[in-house]
């Protein structure tokens, strides 16, 4: 039986390649049938904004978020967004890619009881 997974996402054109290195993660998840959940958190709130990721073109070593993104999206994966952290840099639900929910801390720490935790 695979373990549930709760991907933790911290970072994104701030750090890319840590951005990028999540997805990847994610990716190989959500296509090996794994029960994935997605918390985008800090500046990781940024790729749930429809279009942000699209402006992150400095990276190296993994594809690009973009594209790792649309792979998620078109996967119909669901993405969790700090709805503080959303709140900070202005992001309202209208702004958010599809299957994208805002959430607080409680969801954070309920999933984080019932999954393994990966935070990049």
């Amino acid at each position: 039986m695979h373990k549930k997974l709760l991907i933790v996402i911290t970072h994104s054109s701030d750090a890319p390649e840590r951005a990028a290195a999540a997805l990847a993660i994610a990716n190989a998840a959500v296509s090996n049938n794994r029960d994935v959940v997605i918390f985008a958190l800090n500046e990781g709130a940024l790729l749930v904004k429809g279009g942000f990721a699209e402006t992150i073109t400095d990276q190296k070593a993994f594809p690009p978020i973009k594209d790792l993104l649309q792979s998620l999206v078109e996967a119909g994966q669901q993405f969790l967004v700090c709805s503080t952290c959303a709140k900070q840099f202005g992001l309202a639900e209208q702004d958010l890619l599809p299957n994208t929910q805002m959430a607080g801390a409680a969801a954070l720490l309920d999933h984080m009881d019932s999954r393994e935790t990966i935070t990049l």
